[in-house]
C-alpha cells in the first residue's frame, strides 16, 4: 500500500509510462458511517498489477492529481467516483472510459462489475467488505483484498467490451456516450446544490410543505453532524416526507418512540420554529418549463416511443439508452430541439 510522498513518487514514474487507456481506477469512501463523505482508498492497476493510495496517510496529493488530469482511464459506473474526485481535489480525468457504459451498449442486462467478472471469468466477487468502514485505520487485509478485486480484472475486461463493442460497430457510441458523461458530470458539480433538502418526493407539496421539509431537513443534517453519522442514521428520506406532508396539512407529528429523547427535544423545537415562519419565508416551489402540448402530442409521443422500441428490439438494447422518457417528451413537443439534445449515435438512430 502508497503510504508516503516517496512510494507515491515512484507509482507516478510507473503510471506516466503506461500508454493511454491502459489504467484502471476505483475508489472507496466512507459514506455509509460518517456525516461527510470523504474519499478513503484509491484502488489503481495497469499492466504490471495493482497497487493501493491512502489518500489519508499523504498528505500532499498534487503527484497523484497532475497524473490524474492529464490522463485516459477506464473506471466502473464512474458518476459517484467523479463526485469524489471533485469534492476531493477539485480534478478529474482527461478522459473516463466506463466499463458499465461499455457494458450496457453491447447489451448485458446485468451490468454491474461482480456481473461482469462473473460472466467473462467464472469468479464470484466478495462482497462481504461492501459496506465497510474504508476510513478505519489500519485496513485489514481481507479489505485490503477486496479492494484489489474490484480493479484486477478490469484492464482485460475492458479489452473484451471494447471488441465486442466494435464487431457491433458501437464503439463510437461509446467514446461519446464517455465524453458526455464526463461533460455531465463537471456540469453536476458546477451546478452545484442549493438546496439539499428538496429530496425526491417533494415535487407536490405545497410552499407550506416545502417549509416544513426544509426544516425537518436542516434538523437532520444537524444531528447527523453533531453524531458524525450519515443522516440515513438518524431518520430516512421516507420519514421527513411523511412528516411533512402531516405538517403541511397542520396535523400534529410525535416523534418516533423509538428516538432518544434529546434528539426527539430537539425535533419538536425545530416544528415549533417552523410553525412560527410566515408565509412570505416560505420557499417558492420550483419553476418548471412546461411544454406547450397541442392535440396530437400524444400521438407523436407513441410514434416517436414506438420507433425507439422496435429500434431497440433490434439491437438488443436497453430502450433508456437510446432516448429516455423525457428525451421523447421534448421530441414529441419540439422536435428539432429534443433531437438537438440527443447525442449523434442516439440522433442518428431515431433519424434514420
Amino acid at each position: 500500500m502508497i503510504t508516503d510522498i516517496e512510494s507515491l513518487a515512484a507509482w507516478k514514474h510507473r503510471a506516466a509510462r503506461q500508454p493511454a487507456g491502459r489504467t484502471v481506477l476505483d475508489l472507496e469512501a466512507d459514506s455509509l458511517h460518517r456525516h461527510r463523505e470523504k474519499l478513503c482508498l484509491i484502488q489503481y492497476a495497469d499492466a504490471e498489477g495493482v497497487d493501493i493510495i491512502d489518500p489519508l496517510a499523504i498528505d500532499d496529493m498534487r503527484l497523484f492529481t497532475d497524473w490524474l488530469q492529464e490522463s485516459e482511464v477506464w473506471m466502473h459506473g464512474a458518476d459517484y467516483d467523479m463526485s469524489l474526485f471533485q469534492h476531493a481535489y477539485g480534478v478529474l480525468p482527461r478522459m473516463i472510459l466506463d466499463t458499465q457504459i461499455a457494458a450496457r451498449l453491447v447489451g448485458f442486462r446485468q451490468f454491474g462489475l461482480a456481473a461482469l467478472v462473473e460472466h467473462y471469468y467464472g469468479i464470484v466477487l466478495s462482497k462481504k467488505n461492501q459496506k465497510a468502514d474504508w476510513g478505519r485505520r489500519p485496513i485489514p487485509p481481507a479489505m485490503q483484498e477486496y479492494a484489489q478485486g474490484d480493479v484486477r480484472y478490469m484492464l482485460e475486461m475492458a479489452d473484451k467490451l471494447s471488441d465486442e463493442l466494435r464487431q457491433k460497430s458501437r464503439y463510437d457510441w461509446f467514446i461519446e456516450s464517455c465524453v458526455t458523461n464526463l461533460e455531465r458530470g463537471r456540469e453536476r458539480f458546477a451546478a452545484g446544490n442549493r438546496d439539499p433538502w428538496r429530496i425526491k418526493g417533494c415535487g407536490k407539496f405545497n410552499r407550506r410543505g416545502l417549509a416544513a421539509l426544509r426544516a425537518l431537513w436542516t434538523w437532520r443534517d444537524s444531528e447527523a453532524a453533531h453524531w458524525d453519522r450519515p443522516a440515513f442514521m438518524v431518520c430516512s428520506n421516507d420519514d421527513l416526507l411523511r412528516w411533512s406532508l402531516a405538517l403541511q396539512e397542520f396535523r400534529v407529528v410525535p416523534p418516533p418512540a423509538h428516538m432518544a429523547a434529546h434528539r426527539a427535544a430537539r425535533l419538536r423545537k425545530a416544528i415549533e420554529q417552523f410553525q412560527t415562519l410566515d408565509e412570505e419565508d416560505y420557499p417558492e416551489r420550483p419553476h418548471r418549463e412546461h411544454q406547450e402540448q397541442d392535440a396530437h402530442f400524444d400521438e407523436r409521443l407513441d410514434q416517436w416511443s414506438a420507433r425507439r422500441n422496435a429500434l431497440a428490439e433490434e439491437l438488443d438494447l436497453d430502450p433508456s439508452l437510446i432516448a429516455s422518457r423525457a428525451q421523447l417528451e421534448a421530441i414529441a413537443a419540439d422536435e428539432q430541439r429534443g433531437l438537438e439534445q440527443l447525442m449523434s449515435w442516439q440522433r442518428d438512430l431515431l433519424t434514420r
